[in-house]
């Protein structure tokens, strides 16, 4: 994940100059880890009432690497893109590249 200074003149400088596929890769991106942290964040509140189980260990080590493999599942499910909430979100940002590019032109 990027994480730079909130400028708006250094911002608008760099997406003004990103190719239109750098953009896309970037969108594309930014939907898919959008939709991974959402999905994670849907699962741990799905498995917050499971109790950890004996059966196939649970205990402290389950409680404290469960979050880690929610989080895991969430990519992978973004990954696969069935959800569609990634393309929404990509969508949305390439339509934002689109307006800022155009308005650092004129």
């Amino acid at each position: 994940m990027d994480i730079s200074p909130l400028s708006p003149t250094a911002q608008t400088a760099r997406s003004a100059a990103a190719t239109p596929a750098a953009q896309t890769r970037s969108a594309e991106k930014a939907g898919q880890e959008f939709e991974a942290l959402m999905v994670g964040q849907m699962l741990e509140s799905m498995f917050a009432g499971i109790e950890t189980g004996s059966a196939f260990g649970g205990g402290q080590g389950e409680r404290t690497w469960r979050s880690f493999m929610l989080q895991e599942y969430g990519k992978a499910i973004a990954e696969a893109g069935t959800l569609g909430i990634g393309r929404m979100v990509e969508a949305d940002v390439a339509r934002l590249y689109g307006q800022t590019s155009e308005g650092t032109k004129g």
